[in-house]
């Protein structure tokens, strides 16, 4: 699995994954190796792979973004991480680890999360807070979805979808001109693609149908990831909000929320490998 960010994205694939049950392990696991040293200043390019059940590989990120990808679930939209060192989000590393046998995407990260805590001497504790939200709301009172909307048959490419995740999709879910393609993804995970840089409502969007099952949905909207000049046709193009209610028939309207947010008490630069 491979996970771009926003910064160099050109199609965005997430899997989310469902940590709750695995955070309360009395005994987590532990990679039996792991290598840490600073990127080349060079580098082109973020990511972040899982190129073997037991292994995760790391090239040219910060600690902000690896804190991200140990704590967050799903798309991490709603979490918030404040505090650490001024170098958080500036040093960058290269990081390979690898555990014997096989582990899953979520046991990686919750071991990728202690080794944070042994190498970087990181600690945290979670908060939350009041922010201004958009609900994804039913547009039409009858409750009937848009033509881009279609139910889910329950099949990936007319193969079984893997075990079913709450914060991520069954099949896919990615950006690619001219918008948005979700295969077997909860309204919840609507919600999260909504919610990215690459959209850009400027607000975290929450999920408040009351729908559940899984759908396939199709988005079409001009898109730019943060830091791409606008297009000479965006003045043609229809906006978000419109396209969600036109396209998908639901509704972004202003409301409170609650923010998840992750408060880095301490972290330091990491221990030689």
């Amino acid at each position: 699995m491979n996970i771009m960010t926003p910064r160099v994205l050109a199609a965005v694939i997430f899997a989310g994954v469902c940590l709750e049950s695995l955070a309360n392990a009395q005994d987590p696991r532990r990679f039996e190796v792991a290598t840490i040293k600073p990127a080349d200043p060079n580098a082109n390019g973020q990511f972040i792979r899982l190129p073997s059940p037991g292994r995760i590989s790391v090239t040219n990120m910060t600690l902000l973004q690896l804190i991200r990808f140990a704590y967050a679930e799903g798309l991490g939209t709603n979490l918030e991480i404040t505090g650490g060192p001024n170098w958080l989000d500036k040093d960058r590393y290269d990081v390979e680890a690898k555990v014997e046998g096989t582990a899953t995407p979520a046991e990686l990260r919750l071991m990728l999360r202690t080794l944070l805590a042994e190498r970087f001497a990181m600690k945290s504790h979670p908060d939350s807070k009041e922010v201004n939200v958009f609900a994804m709301v039913l547009a039409r009172s009858d409750g009937k979805l848009g033509p881009k909307v279609q139910p889910w048959d329950g099949k990936c490419n007319g193969r079984e979808p893997p075990p079913a995740q709450p914060k991520g999709p069954r099949c896919s879910a990615f950006f690619r001109p001219p918008g948005l393609v979700m295969e077997g993804v909860s309204m919840a995970v609507v919600a999260d693609m909504l919610s990215t840089p690459v959209v850009n409502v400027g607000r975290l969007v929450v999920d408040r149908t009351g729908l559940s099952g899984e759908f396939n949905m199709q988005l079409e909207f001009q898109f730019r990831p943060p830091g791409t000049p606008a297009a000479a046709d965006d003045t043609f193009a229809p906006s978000l909000f419109t396209a969600v209610q036109e396209q998908l028939g639901l509704k972004l309207q202003p409301a409170k929320g609650t923010a998840e947010m992750l408060v880095v008490d301490q972290a330091e630069k990491p221990t030689e490998n």
